[in-house]
This record gives structure tokens, C-alpha cells and sequence, in this order.
């Protein structure tokens, strides 16, 4: 029963990821050939206001439907499990590159981008990259991603998006 079970979680798992691995992307293109949403655009939105600029985007595509929690959760695993995807091998390719640049790292899902940079840094093999990662997202995937980047030597650096709101004054709110 066991091996049964596991055997189909591993080809859900495999066929999953197979839906989610995009195709292969030229390293010579700023942006992946992914479509950026409203909400990609806004992050990178959130990085230039907040004065980060970026040579390079590296869009992790996340799953957008009824089950998008349950894909997104099981690419997650698949990353951790170091499998690779499309997002992951792109920026691998940017942060062995030999040049001083930045490249903002974005997607609709803070969870799936963040796995997708910390598998990318495992592949790195604690090797020096002078490339910096941008990223925009929960304050929690900030913090985790300083983390990470700050243990292996990686140049990071994080934007809380949505950015806190500011309370409104007493005097605003009778206004």
C-alpha cells in the first residue's frame, strides 16, 4: 500500500512539474518570453520606486487557477528536492556570469519566487557571483531570503511589497 501510494505522489509530482517547467528561455532576453501581469509589474514597480535598479528579470510563472495552491505548493517541493525549473536554471545562468549587475527576481507568488532564488542558490554551490538578487515581496520571504543570501554570500536585496500602509492620523479619519 505504501509503494502504491508513494508511486502515484511521484507521478503527480513528475507530471505537475512537467505542466509547470516553462520552456526553455534564451539568457540573451532581459525578460523571460512569460507575459509580465499587473502584479509582476507591479513588484518590479515597487523595486524602482524604491530605488533599486536592475539590468535583469527573471519571472517565476505560478499557477493560476482553482488549484493554483496545491501546483504552487507541489512545484515548492519539487525545487526543494533541487529538480530544477525553467526560472530556477535562467538565473543560475545570470549569477555565474562574470559581470557586476542586478537582476530583479518576480512572480505572483512570494513563496514559489522565494524557493525558485533558494534553489538556484544551492546549485550555486558556494561559489562567488557579483550579481545581485532583487527582490519583491512578504516581509516574512524578505526576511527568509536575507537569510539565506547573507549564509551563502550572495548580494540580496528585499522590498517589502505591498509596502505597510501608514496609519491614517485621527484628523484624516473624521475627514
Amino acid at each position: 500500500m505504501k509503494k502504491s501510494v508513494f508511486l502515484l505522489f511521484t507521478t503527480a509530482t513528475v507530471v505537475l512539474a512537467a505542466c509547470m517547467h516553462p520552456p526553455p528561455r534564451s539568457e540573451d532576453h532581459m525578460v523571460s518570453n512569460q507575459q509580465i501581469i499587473p502584479e509582476e509589474s507591479e513588484r518590479l514597480e515597487a523595486l524602482t520606486n524604491a530605488g533599486k535598479s536592475f539590468s535583469r528579470v527573471v519571472i517565476v510563472p505560478a499557477a493560476n487557477n482553482k488549484l493554483s495552491m496545491l501546483s504552487n505548493g507541489v512545484a515548492i517541493g519539487v525545487l526543494m528536492m533541487d529538480a530544477g525549473s525553467a526560472p530556477a536554471d535562467l538565473l543560475l545562468g545570470i549569477l555565474r556570469k562574470e559581470e557586476e549587475q542586478a537582476v530583479a527576481v518576480v512572480g505572483k507568488s512570494d513563496a514559489l519566487t522565494a524557493a525558485t532564488i533558494e534553489a538556484t542558490i544551492r546549485q550555486l554551490d558556494n561559489k562567488p557571483t557579483t550579481t545581485t538578487i532583487l527582490f519583491a515581496g512578504k516581509s516574512k520571504y524578505v526576511e527568509q531570503l536575507q537569510k539565506v543570501t547573507d549564509k551563502a554570500g550572495v548580494p540580496f536585496e528585499g522590498v517589502v511589497f505591498p509596502a505597510p500602509e501608514e496609519k491614517d492620523s485621527p484628523q484624516e479619519a473624521t475627514e
